[in-house]
């Protein structure tokens, strides 16, 4: 839920920062594959326009890769598909690359076309149901005995926007003796930047497919690679099984059965139905999502839902990631295809 327009600051500060003396959109032009050129400057199409420089263009892998210029994610780098430069704008005049380059751009953006649907089997997520009940049940001591994560004040971390360091250290712990710390961090880092950055994510939400948790229909992967080492399927598997056990057990100890979230949709042009995901982000805080629903857009949209705590896959209450740039206040959700919002 990154890059709205900033509102008024509450009590926890402004929600993000924005530049007040951008330039309008009258000295830039949509971004083509002709504009990927190494050092070329751009802006995001998001409502603040957020600056970037491109870095590199990798035409084998279709991607092209920039770095972030300001605001929260200043200095973050992303990798992106090469066809996502339409979802940016660069200035009138732009230096553009020849006409055999852009060719070529072409013809990978068709090779790398394919796209991929994974169902949800009805026996994989009778599975993992039972697979979960079991994480549960080995989790459950070890946060039991956990006095302190009773203490938990959601609805104050809420207001402040900062998560619990009681609760983050607890699944510290967990991911820690489970061997898949490195893969948390990497998976947690990239959803909070930018979810569309390299594979990892999409790695995921294949996985979350094969489990049974939720189709997936997207972009096939580019690089099985994503697959290997820290972020084999099996040990993806493990990782969701216990990022779901943990906020079950978590919600359990506080007296949780569903939590109260918000989403804040804003849009240039026409709202459209959300695009289908296997994760989605939403907020504990009404004063993001109002930050959102607040941007100077064509449209926008504000939501409110009470969602069962069986569906929370990552929070700001423990993610180390959603308390570093950014402070959302954020959960994400493992999707629901028959829910238009949440």
């Amino acid at each position: 839920m990154s890059s709205p327009a900033r509102r008024d600051a509450g009590p926890a500060g402004p929600v993000y920062g924005h530049d007040p003396g951008a330039a309008g959109d009258e000295g830039f032009e949509a971004g083509t594959l002709g504009h990927l050129i190494a050092g070329s400057g751009a802006r995001m199409l998001d409502p603040r326009r957020t600056p970037v420089t491109v870095i590199g263009v990798d035409p084998d892998r279709g991607e092209f890769e920039v770095e972030v210029g300001d605001f929260e994610d200043a200095g973050a780098r992303w990798r992106l598909p090469v066809e996502d430069v339409v979802r940016f704008q660069f200035p009138l005049g732009s230096a553009t690359l020849p006409q055999h380059d852009v060719e070529g751009l072409e013809q990978r953006v068709a090779a790398l076309a394919r796209r991929l649907r994974i169902p949800v089997a009805a026996e994989a997520r009778e599975h993992t149901m039972r697979e979960i009940a079991r994480e549960r049940e080995r989790v459950r001591p070890v946060l039991v005995e956990q006095t302190a994560l009773r203490e938990i004040v959601l609805e104050r971390c809420v207001q402040e926007r900062r998560g619990s360091p009681v609760a983050a250290e607890a699944l510290q712990e967990l991911l820690d003796a489970a061997g898949l710390v490195s893969l948390d961090r990497s998976l947690s880092e990239t959803y909070v930047s930018n979810p569309d950055s390299g594979e990892v994510v999409k790695g995921h939400a294949i996985v979350i497919a094969e489990m049974g948790l939720c189709p997936y229909a997207g972009k096939a992967l580019r690089d099985e690679a994503v697959f290997e080492g820290d972020g084999a399927r099996d040990a993806r598997r493990r990782h969701v099984l216990l990022r779901l056990a943990f906020l079950q057990e978590l919600a359990s100890l506080l007296g949780l059965a569903a939590v109260e979230l918000y989403r804040g949709t804003a849009v240039t042009g026409l709202l459209e139905h959300r695009r289908q995901a296997s994760l989605l982000a939403t907020t504990f805080s009404r004063e993001v999502a109002m930050a959102h629903f607040d941007s100077d857009t064509d449209a926008a949209l504000l939501a409110r839902q009470r969602v069962p705590v069986s569906r929370l896959f990552m929070t700001f209450l423990e993610t180390l990631a959603m308390n570093d740039r950014y402070h959302e206040a954020e959960a994400v959700l493992i999707a629901d295809p028959d829910n238009p919002v949440f």
